[in-house]
């Protein structure tokens, strides 16, 4: 199933990607071919590429909008434009490569990295365009590797450090950071004693609480002790130590137990440089001698954020992460231009950090063979640690491999619905319509009243055994025969919801028996639309000794026409299984319009994770959890 998943979740890239290939393999083709021809040769082949591009423009996709763009170009600019969106083609299809998982997908890639390749051939392109480029540090030298027996039998050394001109000591780079809570002032000073026989001009900044006492038996001349409130958030505490930094890297160093060479702090700083990312971690070992790596994947989308412990991608021994769980060092202009969220305490303040930067397109790594002695591995599994996190993000459900798996509950007042056209339901905005739906529907049952699932409802149900995310009501039928029953239920129904019926909407007959009939449930946010009907196929297979069909709506098993699938697929016609926004949200007047499928509204806001058009018109796997 996560094989799956991850599959339906990527295809789209995939699939993008590759129309893309092959549409300048056309776009190179007919352009090449025109040097030399006539004024009337040019205009008749370039409608002849015209026409090729029509095929595609049924579909909306980041792409074909390329594409479009290349129709509206003259010739020459689209030549003189290939070599650059050819190259820009080539990194993302190998960033896309990287990340890829599911071996149906990667196989797909294969054949479209093929294409490529050929058009790097044609157009003289470098191949050396499909990966990272790295660069010299302008602080640190660089190291060179003295072989494989050159550090036996404990290998602590292998890689040497030239010398060079720009070499920069590190007391003048970096400055250690730390908050001290509350420990014996004898485990403080081991750590600042540790630090300080690392180097001992590197300048440390340590808080405190207000109040409580150090009296340290050394003088510590780099050391700068700042006072904190108890009242003080975490993420307030670290930008007040962020103040006192003077030096370009500040190493946050989180629980920190102990200091000694395994930090390897050049080596950090030359990464940074060279890889040209932000922040620079190392692997951890704490107390009782446990090493992790601390690298994790992050997926934000539809109201989920999930960590993934892993990497997909390494270079210069280091590995690439959107999350890094230990110790880690950073410019101090990155600290300025994202500084710690002052409402956030404990863990979430680095979560929350980390998930900025990966939202700003901007890279972490791990450097393992730098090791930072912290006093604990464990991630909070206590919701009260991450609400917070969960207000600020707008979290339904957070994950963190398998550590840490929670689910915010809904409280009314910090969701809402209908944020408007082109997006996605809240996960709890949905619930509140399923579990209104699966209230009526258990009511219906337990008082022998017959009722079904209807409409978009229904569609919802047999595509993803859940309401559609992105739904405007909710539809049921119920047999007329019954409209008096559940009148009789209005005060049991009114305990939960609003309840309101139709009298005067009865209507007789058809085929000699009362038909019509109508009722509504409100909920805050939701009504569901009840219409009787004068015959159901639930009641024709009871008469026929059979059991009523049932399907799973969001966990519970509810009526739905006798054979669900033929229903749905007669009510909406072509490709009901992909995709189309529901008629309201598309200003249509009802909803017996034909819909246009696997299309979706483009977002106001890209990149949001509750975009619709961030999904595939198709599959309902992708509406799952995401996958990092």
């Amino acid at each position: 199933m996560k094989k799956a998943m991850r599959i339906c979740f990527i295809r789209w890239i995939v699939v993008g990607i590759g129309v893309f290939a092959v549409s300048l393999v056309f776009l190179g083709l007919h352009t090449s071919s025109l040097q030399g021809s006539t004024i009337k040769q040019n205009t008749n082949r370039r409608d002849d590429v015209n026409t090729d591009y029509n095929m595609f423009d049924h579909q909306y996709t980041p792409a074909n909008l390329k594409l479009r763009q290349y129709k509206q170009l003259p010739i020459d600019t689209g030549i003189s434009n290939l070599k650059e969106n050819l190259i820009k083609l080539a990194k993302e299809i190998q960033k896309t490569k990287i990340h890829i998982r599911g071996t149906k997908a990667r196989e797909s890639l294969t054949n479209v990295i093929d294409v490529v390749k050929d058009l790097f051939r044609l157009t003289n392109t470098s191949m050396d365009n499909f990966h990272r480029k790295t660069k010299s540090s302008k602080h640190i030298c660089k190291e060179i590797y003295k072989g494989t027996t050159y550090g036996y039998p404990f290998f602590y050394k292998g890689f040497e450090t030239k010398n060079c001109s720009y070499a920069t000591s590190i007391d003048k780079l970096v400055t250690v950071v730390f908050i001290h809570k509350q420990e014996k002032v004898s485990k403080l000073e081991h750590i600042l004693k540790n630090i300080l026989n690392y180097n001992p001009r590197l300048k440390v900044v340590v808080g405190k609480e207000k109040n409580s006492r150090i009296s340290l038996s050394e003088s510590f001349g780099n050391v700068t002790v700042i006072d904190y409130s108890k009242a003080d958030s975490d993420g307030t505490i670290w930008n007040l130590l962020i103040t006192k930094v003077k030096t370009e890297y500040a190493l946050i160093a989180r629980n920190i137990s102990t200091f000694n060479i395994d930090a390897r702090l050049e080596r950090l700083v030359r990464e940074i440089e060279a890889l040209d990312v932000v922040t620079a971690g190392g692997a951890s070992r704490d107390q009782n001698g446990l090493w992790k790596l601390g690298c994790y994947q992050t997926a934000y989308k539809n109201f989920s954020l999930i960590y993934d412990e892993g990497y997909d991608e390494s270079l210069h021994e280091c590995i690439f992460c959107d999350y890094i769980s230990g110790s880690f060092l950073s410019r101090l202009s990155t600290f300025q231009s994202f500084p710690f969220d002052a409402k956030m305490n404990g863990m979430s303040v680095f979560h929350d950090f980390f998930l900025r930067l990966s939202q700003s397109k901007l890279e972490s790594v791990i450097c393992p063979d730098s090791m930072f002695y912290m006093q604990k591995q464990k991630q909070s599994d206590n919701y009260n640690d991450w609400a917070q996190l969960g207000i600020k993000w707008k979290l339904y459900r957070m994950k963190i491999s398998d550590e840490v798996d929670i689910q915010f509950p809904c409280k009314k007042e910090t969701y809402k619905c209908f944020n408007g056209l082109g997006y996605v339901l809240s996960p709890c905005c949905l619930q509140e319509l399923a579990d209104m739906i699966n209230f009526v529907m258990k009511t219906c049952e337990e008082s022998n009243v017959l009722c079904e699932l209807q409409e978009g409802t229904l569609l919802g149900a047999v595509k993803f055994h859940k309401v559609l995310p992105w739904e405007r009501d909710a539809d049921l039928t119920f047999l007329t025969a019954n409209f008096t029953a559940l009148t009789k239920l209005k005060s049991y129904i009114m305990k939960k919801y609003s309840f309101t019926y139709d009298a005067a909407s009865l209507w007789c007959c058809a085929d000699n028996r009362t038909a019509g009939g109508k009722m509504k449930v409100h909920s805050k946010h939701w009504h569901i639309e009840m219409y009787g009907q004068h015959l159901m196929d639930s009641e024709k297979l009871l008469t026929d000794g059979l059991k009523p069909t049932k399907i799973l709506l969001n966990g519970q098993w509810v009526g739905v026409p006798r054979n669900p699938g033929w229903h749905a697929r007669n009510r909406y016609g072509h490709e009901i299984y992909a995709h189309a926004q529901h008629w309201m949200a598309m200003g249509q007047g009802n909803g017996w319009i034909d819909y246009k499928t696997n299309q979706f509204t483009p977002c106001r806001t890209p990149g949001r994770h509750d975009c619709v058009d961030s999904f595939n018109g198709d599959g309902n796997l992708p509406f799952s959890l995401p996958i990092p």
